[in-house]
Formats: structure tokens, C-alpha cells, sequence
């Protein structure tokens, strides 16, 4: 805060000048300045409401839905999670859904995670799978593939 040197009012630091009658800190006055009661009302023009301006853009309507296939079900949630990530690092949006089934994937098929990706991306997305498929094969017959 600081004292006008002029009127000794109380001015906030942010000021360059003094709100009261404009002059600055180190006692310069503005020959220019008028307070706020004085100086005349800032004209705005009204908004015309009554002409409808019509947009260049068509008006947005909500995209359609995503059309999602299944593209594989998985043996567990953790397996769907790495699958769901390997996707994604390849540029697929893919989802994991009924990986919350507290690990009744063991005991109930029915009930595995499903990977579902966007129709387009459904070719690519099964290429990644099929290759995860066959290193997962290979492993288990201890066959090195790659």
C-alpha cells in the first residue's frame, strides 16, 4: 500500500496512479485523469435480437454412437488389460468390458472379460490378437517364434 502524496488517501500497491485524484506515487498529477463519478456513461450499442443471423456451419447434431464388435475374450482381466494397452500403443480405442467379475472368469466361462474395438479398427485389432494367440502357444510348448 501507498499514501497519495496529493489527497493522502490509501492506495493498493497494483496502482500506478492514485484512484482518488490520479496522481502517481511519486507525485506527478495526470492533468488527464476523471474519476469514475465524473467521467460520462460508456455507451453500449444494444445487441439486435430481432434479425436471425443464420450460421455458415450446419448445426450440430450428437455423433452417432460407436458401432463396437468383440474382438476377443481373453482368460482373465489382466490379460485384457494388457491386451486393451498393446492396442492402444498401436492406435486402436479398444475397451475391456466384464473384467469385474471377481475372477469368476476361472470357475465360469460365460462370464470372461471381452475386448470390443470400433468396427473399422476390428481387422487391425485381430492381426495384434492372433499374434498374441501364437506367442501365447509357442510358450506353452516352449517353442521360440519370434
Amino acid at each position: 500500500m501507498w499514501t497519495c502524496p496529493k489527497c493522502s488517501v490509501t492506495v493498493e500497491p497494483s496502482f500506478e496512479i492514485c484512484w482518488s485524484c490520479g496522481t502517481s506515487v511519486d507525485g506527478v498529477e495526470d492533468l488527464t485523469f476523471v474519476t469514475a463519478d465524473d467521467a460520462a456513461p460508456i455507451e453500449d450499442r444494444p445487441a439486435d435480437l430481432s434479425s436471425k443471423q443464420e450460421s455458415p456451419l450446419e448445426p450440430e447434431w450428437p455423433a452417432p454412437p460407436l458401432e463396437l464388435v468383440e474382438c476377443y475374450r481373453p482368460r482373465d482381466s489382466a490379460e485384457a488389460k494388457f491386451l486393451v494397452d498393446r492396442l492402444a500403443e498401436i492406435g486402436i480405442m479398444a475397451v475391456a468390458n466384464g473384467t469385474h467379475m471377481g475372477n469368476t472368469e476361472y470357475v465360469l466361462p460365460l462370464f470372461s472379460p471381452r475386448i470390443e474395438v470400433r468396427a473399422e479398427d476390428y481387422a487391425r485389432a485381430r492381426g495384434l490378437v492372433d499374434e498374441f494367440e501364437l506367442r501365447k502357444k509357442a510358450r506353452r510348448e516352449g517353442v521360440d517364434v519370434f
